[in-house]
């Protein structure tokens, strides 16, 4: 379960989310809604020890988030940033990055699943022999979900994860993380995206 209580967002005298509670029990696939600025984005961060708060808790599988609990967070949490820069050249030089951060070898079973998440995704192949500038912005997105699968994290945070995409693969992304969900996952996204919404199992606005 991912709980806050009370919590109040801060940037010096700057509140962006203030007196804010919810509980995501897990399992679901959670969409938070909410105007620009709202703290969307912010209590995304948070979850993951990466934005300042006063006041309140957060708790994740039990661990409440802190400075010397953020480790133990994070290594059950994915997180995917709605504008993440790429360290890589190469796609396959990528796949390898996250494999060794999140410490799975690259067997042949990690290489069959990656290409099963890639043909969910609507990706082929051999985009995995592709120079990341020779793949579009939704490319892009979709690719890092079918690689970050392959870590295996119970907890799902995304921002904005179907900005980028036309119609098909919006609808391709959304099946992806409806079976993640029943995989067991629990998926929070941010997202402005009505359609992404009305596909979740909840819906969380905030004001």
């Amino acid at each position: 379960m991912l709980r806050v209580d009370d919590i109040t967002i801060q940037y010096g005298e700057e509140k962006v989310l203030e007196h804010f509670s919810c509980h995501i029990h897990p399992s679901t696939l959670v969409c938070i809604t909410g105007k620009s600025g709202c703290g969307k984005s912010s209590l995304l961060r948070a979850f993951m020890g990466m934005a300042p708060w006063v006041d309140g808790t957060i708790h994740i599988d039990g661990i409440e988030v802190g400075e010397k609990t953020c480790s133990a967070v994070r290594s059950k949490t994915v997180y995917l940033p709605q504008d993440l820069s790429f360290p890589c050249e190469y796609v396959d030089d990528l796949i390898s990055l996250v494999l060794q951060i999140g410490k799975v070898k690259r067997e042949k079973q990690v290489v069959v699943q990656l290409q099963q998440h890639l043909a969910i995704l609507g990706l082929e192949a051999e985009f995995v022999n592709k120079r990341m500038s020779e793949m579009s912005g939704g490319q892009r997105q979709r690719l890092i979900l079918a690689i970050l699968a392959l870590l295996d994290k119970s907890v799902w945070l995304l921002d904005e994860p179907t900005s980028a995409l036309d119609d098909e693969s919006r609808e391709r992304v959304a099946q992806f993380l409806l079976a993640l969900q029943r995989a067991g996952k629990t998926i929070v996204a941010v997202s402005h995206d009505a359609r992404f919404a009305e596909q979740c199992s909840t819906i969380i606005s905030i004001d």
